[in-house]
């Protein structure tokens, strides 16, 4: 079964214009819901005022029965820790998270949260 969270679900497309142009930085969400797994799509800009609709998508999707993420970050810009916070939330009810593309501002997210914050064996998360 394939069906969208009621979320935010808007093609996640690189903004139209010159390709000089700076990157889009408007927070786009596209995700599905299948089998267990919730498949999320991001782009452009993810902070502490534009994760709120990410966290309710997140729980939407628990309360659907998702128990596994994968997410394709590869066209975020820019992201902060309310994006860790909101990944971190999906883990502590036991879930799991793996991303399937990432770009190069998560991948620096990620790189300083496993140096500031060691996981322990029981909340390691799968990613990059």
């Amino acid at each position: 079964m394939n069906s969208p969270i009621n979320a935010i679900s808007a093609p996640i497309l690189p903004a139209a214009g010159p390709a000089d142009a700076p990157p889009d930085p408007v927070p786009r969400i596209r995700a599905t819901l299948r089998d267990g797994v919730l498949a999320v799509g991001l782009a452009g800009e993810f902070d502490v005022l534009t994760c709120a609709p990410l966290r309710d998508l997140f729980a939407q999707g628990a309360a659907a029965g998702a128990r596994r993420l994968v997410l394709d970050a590869a066209l975020v810009t820019f992201c902060d820790s309310a994006l860790l916070d909101v990944l971190d939330a999906w883990t502590r009810s036991g879930r799991s998270w793996e991303t399937s593309a990432t770009s190069r501002s998560l991948r620096l997210l990620l790189d300083l949260d496993a140096r500031v914050r060691p996981r322990p064996a029981d909340r390691e998360r799968v990613g990059p």
